[in-house]
């Protein structure tokens, strides 16, 4: 499996695993699309909004999400719980 492959790969477990934040990502990205609506009403040129605050979704999109399962991997405990529970759920019990 190549870098690129496992990273998709990656990303979709755990955009599968994560709807609910996810949902909260979309929700945010609205939040910019009308912040970009309200520069735009008061004359801010497109060339600086668009870029700046595409960006900065971006950077704080990925942190975020990356953080969070950084602190699921140092937190062991927590983590063996919610692998074990996640596992059980797969095998169909409850």
């Amino acid at each position: 499996m190549t870098r690129n492959s496992w990273i998709l790969k990656q990303i979709y477990t755990d955009a599968k695993n994560n709807l609910g934040w996810l949902f909260k990502v979309v929700l945010l990205a609205g939040g910019f699309i009308a912040g970009i609506k309200l520069l735009m009403f008061f004359s801010v040129p497109k060339e600086i909004v668009f870029p700046v605050l595409w960006t900065a979704f971006i950077l704080v999109a990925t942190y975020h999400w990356y953080s969070m399962k950084y602190d699921w991997k140092k937190d062991d405990k927590a983590y063996d719980r919610a692998s074990k529970r996640y596992m059980k759920k797969l095998k169909g019990g409850k």
